[in-house]
């Protein structure tokens, strides 16, 4: 592979991961802002903690969908570290954040974490892989 098509691999690796990471609190703000301004959920309580944390798992998923659809090669792979970005990141806020919400909200943001990847993944390139290979 030439220099420049490998830097351009490279670069494209590096913005992937970029749009990957600022997706997360884009999408959060905006679910929080619809939830406190269209719908009027109120601060607080099970209602909005389980709101929350489908706007969490929705940040996941958007944030894997642009990571693998803008990798330019390796995009299980792309998937893979970014699962380990976010388990990490997951486990920290999992740790530092128990005491501060119920435990199933907890435990749902890190149990959720592989489907936020594999969907994100599917949608992005495992269902085109699946519909060019039955043709």
């Amino acid at each position: 592979m030439p220099f420049p098509s490998r830097l351009k691999t490279v670069l494209r690796s590096l913005l992937a991961l970029t749009l990957a990471i600022l997706a997360i609190p884009v999408v959060n703000l905006a679910g929080a802002w619809l939830s406190d301004v269209v719908f009027g959920l109120p601060p607080g309580g099970t209602l909005r903690l389980a709101v929350d944390l489908f706007w969490v798992f929705m940040a996941g998923l958007a944030g894997s969908w642009l990571m693998v659809k803008t990798a330019a090669v390796a995009k299980t792979a792309h998937a893979c570290v970014l699962f380990v970005i976010y388990l990490a990141a997951d486990m920290h806020g999992a740790i530092t954040m128990w005491d501060d919400f119920p435990r199933w909200f907890t435990v749902g943001f890190i149990a959720l974490l592989p489907l936020q990847v594999w969907l994100g993944w599917w949608l992005a390139w495992g269902r085109c892989r699946g519909l060019s290979a039955a043709e």
